[in-house]
């Protein structure tokens, strides 16, 4: 992820403070979930719930291990490129080789 006004360098800062994030937003809806009666199972309970996971998919090291324990390859691992080699579409084929 790189941001316009920022370097690659800046991401791990990103991350740390997407992690702190998920980690209290994880910890309020425990903590509310105790204190209030009626907020458990209500929509908001639900709603706090989605928003707070959609937090992983901006998480790479979260989504990678989520990732792993689906059993599914991140895209990044199923790319068949080299770098520095050009691949080039034949005429007689249509497909790129």
């Amino acid at each position: 992820m790189r941001l316009i006004t920022t370097e690659k360098s800046a991401d791990i800062y990103f991350f740390t403070t997407q992690t702190v994030c998920f980690v209290l937003f994880t910890l309020e809806i425990l903590a509310t979930t105790v204190v209030v009666d009626d907020f458990k199972y209500s929509f908001f309970f639900y709603l706090d719930i989605i928003a707070t996971l959609s937090l992983i998919n901006d998480i790479p090291f979260m989504l990678n291990l989520l990732l792993v324990l689906l059993d599914i390859r991140p895209d990044y691992e199923s790319v068949n490129a080299i770098p520095g080699v050009m691949h080039t579409e034949s005429a007689t084929s249509g497909k790129i080789t």
